[in-house]
C-alpha cells in the first residue's frame, strides 16, 4: 500500500514542476533584443508577457546600441498591438463549467480510490 502512495505523490510532484515549469521556456529581453539586432526584425512570435518584460527591462534599455534600443521599442509596442487585435471566442461559461466539471470528476475518482484501498477492518 506504502508504494502505491509513494508513486501518486511522486507523479503529483512531477506534474506541479512541469507546471511550473512553462515560464522556463519564454524568452528573454535580452533574447527578443538580438532578435531585433540582426536584422532590425522581430523574427520570431513572442508572447504578450515576454514583450511586456522586455518593455521594461533595464538591461535592454540601458545597455544596448542606442539605434538598436530606440527602434526596437515601437517593434515591441507594435507586435503587442498586433497580438491584442487577435479576435477571441467571448466568454460563455461553459470553460468554466468544464473545468468544474473535471474537478468533480477527480475528486471522485479520489474519494474512489480512498474507499478502495482501505485495509479491511
Amino acid at each position: 500500500m506504502r508504494h502505491r502512495s509513494r508513486a501518486g505523490v511522486t507523479a503529483l510532484v512531477v506534474a506541479l514542476l512541469l507546471v511550473g515549469a512553462t515560464n522556463a521556456f519564454g524568452a528573454t529581453p535580452s533574447q527578443i533584443y538580438q532578435d531585433y539586432a540582426d536584422n532590425g526584425k522581430l523574427d520570431k512570435q513572442y508572447s504578450k508577457s515576454d514583450l511586456q518584460r522586455a518593455l521594461k527591462s533595464a538591461v535592454v534599455q540601458g545597455y544596448g546600441k542606442p539605434n538598436v534600443t530606440t527602434e526596437v521599442k515601437p517593434k515591441i509596442q507594435s507586435q503587442l498591438r498586433e497580438q491584442g487585435r487577435v479576435a477571441g471566442l467571448p466568454f460563455t461559461g461553459v470553460d468554466l463549467a468544464l473545468m468544474t466539471a473535471g474537478a468533480l470528476v477527480l475528486v471522485g475518482i479520489g474519494l474512489g480510490l480512498r474507499r478502495v484501498s482501505r485495509p479491511p477492518a
